[in-house]
């Protein structure tokens, strides 16, 4: 009938939502961790040339100085930027969005069928109701994650060797 044709459009819009949401934070939370990786080794990196070569006499005691302030400075910029707090909101929102993404596939292959119109309608609303709120919740990602991850689901990240 037509009411549950329309339900099952949109939970089938929740669950695109979801799968492209999922992949977005997935890329965004990589993008974070290099970020972090690469600012707390060039921090550490700087410190340890400084260390070194103002012990060593490599560097006069100004050229440890100013290799140190520059490590003190990457340090500062990395705490500042928050990567590693950014990364983890993003895991953690891309592993809700993927199991919204299973909830609402379950919903759509196994469950749909045999509801009554209320009860789908109930279950339709459930998933929705978890996609605002994840949409609320979740860190905004860049452009750059979302076209990666447009990529990705496009290239068949996301299928799975049964469905084939």
């Amino acid at each position: 009938d037509e009411r549950l044709k329309e339900i099952r459009q949109e939970a089938e819009r929740v669950h695109e939502a979801a799968t492209y949401s999922s992949e977005t934070q997935f890329e965004f939370a990589k993008r974070w961790r290099r970020v972090d990786r690469w600012l707390g080794s060039l921090a550490a990196g700087l410190a340890a040339i400084a260390g070194v070569g103002g012990l060593s006499t490599v560097f006069s005691a100004r050229w440890a100085g100013l290799i140190a302030v520059l490590a003190a400075l990457t340090g500062a910029i990395a705490a500042s930027i928050g990567a590693p707090q950014t990364k983890e909101k993003a895991s953690v929102a891309a592993n809700s969005y993927r199991a919204l993404q299973q909830d609402a596939r379950i919903f759509l292959r196994i469950d749909l069928a045999k509801l009554s119109d209320a009860d789908a309608r109930e279950g339709l609303q459930k998933l929705v109701e978890r996609l605002q709120q994840l949409n609320r919740e979740s860190v905004i990602p860049s452009t750059r994650a979302w076209k990666r991850a447009q990529k990705q689901v496009e290239s068949g990240s996301q299928a799975y060797e049964t469905d084939k």
